[in-house]
């Protein structure tokens, strides 16, 4: 018996494609490693935190998690700030969202893909959901 993929992908339809790209999306958001830190980022540590905190220079902190689309272009775009060599001029720093609950939790963090500035010893500005280069130079345009 022979069976025709044509014939087999025209039964499933287009919806049955949409949900396999979907699923296929999950799968890949949910098993894929964590981006690289680039040049001149840390991971969440809540002692050097505080000692960074202690300067009252500004801090650059993103809430990331592997699994988050939104944290991917984020990384992209910051990727993109780096290659044009508009990288980031503070300290920055990335929260894991699921490992560092003792900062999202003090910061009522609800979600990922967030930016936080903290200057001063104190959160000053937030956002969610920037995920183009020039959307994120416009957020720390004044550092």
């Amino acid at each position: 018996m022979k069976i025709s993929l044509k014939k087999t992908w025209a039964s499933v339809g287009t919806s049955g494609l949409i949900i396999a790209v979907l699923w296929g999306n999950l799968i890949y958001m949910n098993l894929r490693s964590d981006d690289t830190l680039l040049e001149g980022w840390q991971d969440y540590e809540a002692a050097r935190f505080e000692e960074l905190m202690a300067t009252g220079e500004p801090i650059l902190v993103e809430v990331y998690a592997s699994w988050c689309p939104t944290c991917l272009l984020q990384h992209k775009a910051f990727e993109t700030l780096v290659e044009q060599g508009n990288a980031p001029r503070i300290h920055a720093i990335r929260v894991d969202y699921e490992e560092d609950t003792d900062f999202t939790q003090k910061h009522q963090l609800l979600g990922t893909g967030m930016l936080l500035i903290f200057e001063n010893g104190k959160e000053k500005t937030r956002a969610a959901g920037l995920i183009t280069a020039e959307k994120i130079a416009g957020f720390l345009s004044d550092y």
